[in-house]
């Protein structure tokens, strides 16, 4: 009987393999920009979480427009953009929870490049419209810290790539009830998009840049993630987000 079992045992093992080494994957560049203000701002953890109340910009197509775009479930994307903060120590306020500390923007979309030549087969005459919100985008004003010329040549070529995105901007939650805009930090996520839908990325976009939620990267994160495909939803511990966040009550007066 082991004789008989053996060769099944190989193939399946050399199935898996197969499989486990076909598995669809993206790169995920990852930067995230500390202001001064967020530099003074410890980052937390899960034994001392910071409370946020999130503000949902929800989808955004940005840059040259490609017909067919399809924008994922906003739930399924607050969900596992939820996930990913809870993991680092944020957690969403609630009724029973401390006053937040931190009001997070979250928006999510895809940015194409706009370039054109004008019928030049001259490169130095196209006309890259576009391309600083590409640059930031990717993690240009990080160029300074890169010594290899590979680098560079990786941030401005995925400048230049139809990409998808989420970005997580963080504010003072106090300063932001009283009209004042603290900006903390901004973490940007994003990968090429072709071939793939924005549901396609969602996990891996959010998982890529968890770890570096208000914490500073010195040069762009190239991050290979594993593709999650649409309708793949896990089901958690339901939050109730708005869209637009409610006025909030005024601090008593001493």
């Amino acid at each position: 009987m082991n004789a008989v079992r053996l060769p099944f045992l190989v193939i399946a093992c050399s199935l898996a393999a197969a499989l486990s080494a076909s598995e669809p994957t993206c790169e995920v560049n990852v930067n995230t920009t500390l202001t001064e203000a967020g530099r003074k701002v410890p980052a937390p953890s899960r034994e001392k979480p910071a409370y946020y109340y999130p503000l949902v910009a929800g989808w955004r197509e940005e840059g040259a427009v490609i017909a067919g775009e399809r924008p994922p479930a906003k739930t399924f994307v607050i969900h596992e953009l939820a996930k990913a903060l809870a993991a680092q120590g944020y957690l969403v306020m609630g009724a029973k929870t401390p006053r937040p500390s931190l009001l997070l923007v979250l928006h999510w979309g895809c940015m194409n490049p706009q370039i054109e030549d004008f019928g030049s087969n001259d490169p130095s005459q196209k006309v890259f419209f576009n391309q600083n919100e590409m640059l930031s985008l990717v993690g240009a004003e990080k160029l300074g810290a890169l010594d290899l010329s590979f680098e560079r040549e990786a941030v401005m070529q995925g400048a230049e790539d139809d990409r998808y995105f989420i970005i997580v901007v963080a504010y003072d939650f106090a300063d932001a009830m009283q009209k004042k805009k603290t900006k903390l930090w901004v973490a940007r996520m994003s990968t090429p998009s072709t071939g793939l839908t924005m549901a396609d990325v969602v996990r891996p976009l959010a998982t890529s840049g968890g770890p570096l939620f208000g914490r500073e990267t010195s040069r762009p994160q190239w991050i290979t993630a594993p593709i999650v495909r649409e309708g793949i939803v896990e089901v958690g511990q339901p939050v109730v987000v708005p869209d637009s966040p409610a006025k909030p009550t005024e601090p008593v007066k001493k």
